[in-house]
């Protein structure tokens, strides 16, 4: 159930872009983005595989397993009912710590200002990357004559950014997930599967409005600032997938979405959107670590 919120929440964030560009419809980007997330959690879903085994706790009893799970799924599901996208893997650590506070648990106090560090870090990375990018496009974009093939290469690109993105949530954020069940390789490959299939349907079925709301309100894009989010917003999140730290796609696109368009001054942002985009990033911790905290007290 958990999966299937993530796919419905977090796949506006992967192709929203380019959906708020007009380059893609629904249902071919939802299909772009199941690939990709299949593809991110299965080759590279191990690398935040122990996150809640070693790295920000020793480990989860049963209880506080069920706690976690019940958290992060209630306040997933909220959000997505009000169609706000929101960082899955904030709340989660924050579940986490609410265990820990709950439990007497040890936490990895090393480990866990290394994550709060990179979901500051992560936006900021998110924008210079793309920002870059989208200088470099539009220094190629204007060597090209026609019009009509210059924005069917920006087409082509952003999907391949867009599938960019969604493996790299697939990688992170689904990720984590699968690392909640400590497991030999099998079981965790049968996890990855089972998970990434669940994100799949929770895209097709119930990601509608969580995906307008960032496309028709949130960006309005060309086509190269489009690309540019897209690729940069994925590149930071797989940087920091490679280091192990659990990080906001939620932020880290609209970074790079800020980033795309500072380069020629593009007024993307609708203020009501990003406040409550905003308010998910303070709330979405907060609420995990207090729900946890209570579920702990009343198992």
């Amino acid at each position: 159930m958990l999966s299937i919120v993530l796919g419905a929440n977090n796949f506006s964030t992967c192709l929203g872009a380019s959906l708020g560009a007009g380059i893609v419809r629904l249902r071919n980007a939802a299909t772009i983005a199941s690939v990709g997330i299949f593809l991110g959690v299965l080759l590279e879903g191990n690398k935040l595989s122990n996150v809640f085994d070693g790295q920000m706790l020793t480990g989860l009893s049963v209880q506080g397993l069920v706690a976690v799970l019940l958290s992060t799924l209630l306040v997933m599901a909220i959000v997505t009912i009000l169609h706000v996208p929101l960082s899955l893997s904030q709340v989660m650590i924050g579940a986490g710590w609410g265990f820990a506070l709950a439990a007497g648990a040890q936490i990895g106090y090393d480990y866990s200002v290394e994550v709060i560090a990179s979901w500051l870090l992560s936006p900021a990375v998110a924008f210079t990357i793309s920002a870059l990018i989208e200088i470099m496009v539009l220094r190629l974009g204007a060597k090209i004559k026609d019009i009509i093939t210059l924005n069917r290469a920006y087409a082509t690109l952003t999907l391949v950014a867009g599938f960019y993105a969604a493996y790299t949530l697939g990688a992170n954020t689904l990720g984590l997930v699968v690392g909640l069940f400590p497991s030999g390789l099998e079981v965790r490959l049968s996890l990855s599967l089972i998970f990434s299939i669940a994100a799949i349907v929770g895209i097709f079925s119930l990601s509608k409005g969580t995906t307008r709301s960032v496309a028709d309100n949130l960006v309005g894009l060309n086509p190269s600032a489009a690309l540019s989010a897209q690729f940069g917003g994925a590149l930071s999140v797989h940087i920091f997938t490679q280091l192990g730290l659990p990080v906001s796609i939620s932020q880290v696109v609209i970074g790079g979405m800020t980033g795309a368009a500072s380069v020629k001054q593009i007024a993307i942002i609708n203020k009501k959107i990003m406040r409550d985009i905003m308010a998910g990033w303070t709330i979405g911790p907060i609420a995990g670590a207090i729900l946890t905290f209570l579920f702990m007290r009343l198992f």
